[in-house]
C-alpha cells in the first residue's frame, strides 16, 4: 500500500448529507477530490436509470479547450473528463492515484449518490482496481427516514420543473401511494447489503442524515477518514421522532407501505431509527 493513501467511495444516498459531506472532507488540508462534485461514472455505466449521465463525446473545441487548462493549470472541463473516465475506467483509478500522489494528499474519493444503486460485483471492481495500485478504499453511506427522504427529491424536482404538477401532496401519492414499488435497486436494502458484501466493517461507514451534523458524529467520520475534527462544521442538532416533519401526516401514512421494507432494513441493522425517523412509528 501507498503509505496511508485512502480513497473513499460515497454510496449515497441522494438527499442524506452526501454534498456536505464531501465538502467537509475535501476540504481537509490533506485531502484533494479533484475536478468534480460527482464524478457519475460507474452508475452512467451500470445502473440503467443513471444511463442519462453517460456524456457524449465533446466537440474538438472543447477537448482543445480542455487542453489548454491542463497544461496550463487550470481547472479541466467537467465534460471532458468525465467522458475520459466513463470511456476508459483505467483512467478512473490512474486519475485518483495522480491525486494522491500529490505532495500532503493522502485522502481522496468520489462521492455520488446514485452508486447507491451499484451491484456489488462493480463495487468489488472499484476496491480490486484501486488494491493493485496500492490505495485503500473505504465506503461511506448516509441514509434518512425514507419518506423525509422521497419528499426532498420530489421538491427538489418542483423547484427545477420537472414536475407538470404543482401539488406536492398529490404528486407524491402518485408516485408513492398505494399500490406502488421502488426498483429493487434504489432501496436501503440493497446498498446496504452490498456495501456490507464488498467491505468489512472496518472499511465501511453508515451514518443517518439525522445526526451526520453533530459533533459526536463529525468526530466519528474525522476518524474513519482520517481528516482532523472540525466539530463546528455541522451547525446542527440531532433530529428526534417527536420533531415536526414537512411531510402531511396522512400522505405519510398512506404511503408508508411504498417504503416499509427500508425501514425493516434499516430497523434491523440501526435500531436506533425508531427514535430517530419520524415515521418509523408507522411501522407499528
Amino acid at each position: 500500500m501507498r503509505g496511508d493513501k485512502t480513497f473513499l467511495l460515497g454510496l449515497g444516498a441522494s438527499k442524506c448529507g452526501t454534498t456536505w459531506m464531501q465538502a467537509y472532507l475535501n476540504g481537509a488540508s490533506c485531502a484533494d477530490f479533484g475536478r468534480l462534485g460527482e464524478y457519475q461514472v460507474w452508475d452512467a455505466l451500470h445502473v440503467p436509470s443513471a444511463a442519462r449521465f453517460r456524456v457524449d463525446r465533446p466537440s474538438a473545441l472543447r477537448r482543445a479547450q480542455d487542453l489548454v487548462a491542463r497544461t496550463t493549470g487550470r481547472p479541466r472541463k467537467a465534460d471532458v473528463l468525465r467522458f475520459e473516465l466513463q470511456q476508459d475506467t483505467a483512467r478512473y483509478f490512474t486519475y485518483f492515484a495522480a491525486l494522491l500522489d500529490r505532495p500532503g494528499i493522502r485522502l481522496t474519493g468520489d462521492i455520488t449518490p446514485v452508486y447507491a444503486r451499484l451491484p456489488a460485483r462493480i463495487l468489488r471492481e472499484i476496491d480490486d482496481g484501486f488494491a493493485r495500485r496500492g490505495i485503500a478504499v473505504k465506503a461511506v453511506l448516509s441514509l434518512r427516514d425514507p419518506i423525509e427522504r422521497a419528499w426532498s427529491v420530489l421538491k427538489m424536482q418542483s423547484r427545477k420543473g420537472r414536475l407538470s404538477d404543482a401539488d406536492l401532496a398529490r404528486a407524491f401519492r402518485d408516485r408513492h401511494g398505494p399500490g406502488t414499488t421502488a426498483p429493487p435497486e434504489d432501496t436501503y436494502r440493497h446498498v446496504l447489503g452490498t456495501v456490507t458484501e464488498a467491505f468489512d466493517e472496518s472499511r465501511r461507514f453508515v451514518t443517518l442524515y439525522e445526526t451526520l451534523f453533530t459533533p459526536p458524529e463529525i468526530a466519528r467520520l474525522s476518524a474513519f477518514a482520517g481528516v482532523p475534527d472540525r466539530p463546528d462544521a455541522g451547525g446542527r442538532r440531532v433530529n428526534a421522532a417527536g420533531d415536526s416533519s414537512a411531510v402531511p401526516a396522512d400522505v405519510a401514512r398512506d404511503c408508508f407501505a411504498h417504503f416499509a421494507e427500508d425501514y425493516a432494513a434499516c430497523d434491523r441493522r440501526l435500531p436506533e431509527v425508531a427514535t430517530l425517523w419520524p415515521h418509523a412509528h408507522l411501522a407499528g
